[in-house]
């Protein structure tokens, strides 16, 4: 009987010492379920999880389309490069600390709802679903473009019909395959990867094993023009590494999330991250100077890695098209933890029971990842300025996110009773870095060709503020609880502390 009460008191001494709450049961007593119950709890493994943040991250895909945004900026490409690595490292270990305490479906909006206020965090969810689903559409136009040069490459010609069935039939197969189950999602996007990661080192390998060594030295010492384009630069190579922290969104899904996550942000980021600067690499030739063009051009001059075209076609097509998946992902469980809160309408917040996916969130999801780029390029728009316009509002989104979060890091850590001076001095350097990177970049962008993009991010950032406040005034009491997260329930506890409190 003491052994019992100890236990029965230990419980409840931990209970009502939680500084969070995502359900706020009465102290008496657990509750049956959190506010994210009817997600596939602890159904996922530490490959799973990994995969849905490199497969975000989509290194490949981005190794083969970014350094060549990034050269177009005026930059040097291999230093830019690298200090967005620099920072989204950074990023990556505020990330983290949130990731080992909070384990939520909201990712970083629900790190800066808890720890500076509900605005705050409603105003990062936007930015993350500007983010998520921005780069989701440009992965999508990426694919059907990296398809078509495949076709074209092996002597096939693709009819605009073909096209267009092709682009339709892709979006049924995402939608399918997320509705079935987070479970078979992750295990696609882990294979389709792995293929696209192997395909595209051993092209990089090649490459620098029959480059020029003085050019490549040229290119990784280039000047810097100035910091403006500097800066514009390393936020257009920010696309490259951005989505490593999607896998917070899985945190209810997942077995020991508090270690898993964590591990499978850095690892993520680690393995991409390294992928794109070994592809930087080995593309750095043709990229730097006066000459722009991209690494297939120097494969197709080149007898011997003319059959390796090819090759890179598949592994970019299969990595944006894992990209497009891993985004829906992420932006349909931050759809629903919105809808769970009561912020969003609570069909948003509908799980399958057999699945126990979200499927309104990813049906929704799917039609504005594959619907919007397939109605653009019917209306006859120049592809690569979509795809331009898409990156650049994405980058305001993840600037905009990763800014929010460095912000609000420290202050979660001191209301959670875990005060930090290193956090104190980071978090709000990183965000104060950010938010130049993003000014300035969003200011160059304005002025250039790409002015759609950056106009793009401003309306929905404001239309989706000026939403906030209306949300705020309508609905006082849901919007106050926004911090939703996987709490302690019934089932996590002993059963004879039950017994005991019945």
């Amino acid at each position: 009987m003491t052994l019992r009460r100890n236990v029965a008191e230990t419980a409840r001494f931990l209970y009502s010492a939680m500084v969070i709450s995502d359900n706020h049961p009465p102290l008496h007593g657990l509750g049956p379920r959190t506010r994210l119950g009817g997600l596939d709890r602890g159904a996922l493994g530490a490959a799973d999880v990994a995969a849905q943040s490199v497969s975000a991250m989509a290194p490949c895909g981005a190794a083969a389309a970014i350094p060549v945004l990034v050269a177009g900026q005026g930059g040097p490409v291999v230093l830019s490069m690298a200090v967005a690595f620099v920072l989204a490292l950074i990023v990556s270990w505020l990330v983290r600390g949130f990731a080992r305490r909070v384990p939520a479906a909201g990712s970083l909006y629900t790190c800066a709802a808890v720890g500076v206020g509900p605005m705050s965090g409603f105003i990062t969810a936007g930015a993350l679903l500007l983010g998520y689903l921005g780069i989701g559409m440009f992965a999508v136009t990426e694919t059907s473009a990296f398809w078509l040069r495949l076709a074209s490459s092996v002597g096939m010609t693709a009819h605009g019909w073909l096209v267009a069935a092709a682009a339709l039939g892709f979006a049924a197969l995402s939608g399918v395959v997320l509705v079935r189950g987070i479970r078979l999602s992750a295990r696609v996007s882990l294979v389709t990867e792995t293929v696209a990661v192997l395909l595209v080192v051993a092209v990089s390998v090649w490459l620098l094993c029959h480059g020029d060594e003085r050019r490549l030295h040229d290119a990784v010492l280039a000047p810097i023009p100035d910091l403006g384009r500097l800066a514009s630069s390393v936020a257009v190579a920010m696309t490259a590494f951005v989505g490593f922290e999607s896998a917070t969104v899985l945190a209810v899904e997942t077995r020991n999330p508090l270690r898993t996550v964590p591990a499978a942000v850095r690892g993520s980021l680690l393995v991409g991250g390294a992928v794109v600067l070994l592809a930087t690499l080995a593309q750095a030739e043709t990229l730097s100077g006066t000459t722009t063009t991209s690494w297939f051009q120097a494969l197709t001059a080149d007898p011997g890695g003319r059959a390796l075209v090819p090759a890179v076609y598949l592994a970019a097509a299969l990595s944006f098209f894992a990209c497009a998946l891993a985004s829906t992902t992420a932006a349909a469980r931050v759809l629903l933890s919105l809808s769970r809160e009561g912020v969003l309408p609570a069909a948003l917040g509908h799980t399958d029971l057999r699945s126990k996916a979200p499927t309104v969130g990813i049906w929704l999801c799917t039609a504005i990842v594959f619907g919007v780029p397939f109605a653009v390029s019917a209306c006859g728009a120049d592809a690569e300025a979509v795809c331009g316009s898409l990156v650049a509002a994405a980058v305001c989104g993840f600037l905009l996110a990763y800014a929010a979060l460095a912000g609000a890091m420290p202050a979660l850590l001191r209301r959670l009773g875990e005060p930090s001076r290193v956090a104190w001095v980071i978090g709000p350097a990183c965000a104060l870095a950010l938010t130049a990177v993003l000014a300035g970049f969003w200011g160059l962008t304005l002025a250039g060709p790409l002015w759609t993009g950056a106009l793009t991010s401003a309306a929905w950032m404001l239309a989706w503020t000026l939403v906030g406040f209306r949300l705020r005034g309508r609905r006082p009491d849901a919007f106050a609880s926004m911090g939703a997260h996987a709490g302690t329930v019934r089932s996590s506890v002993w059963r004879g502390y039950l017994r005991s409190t019945s």
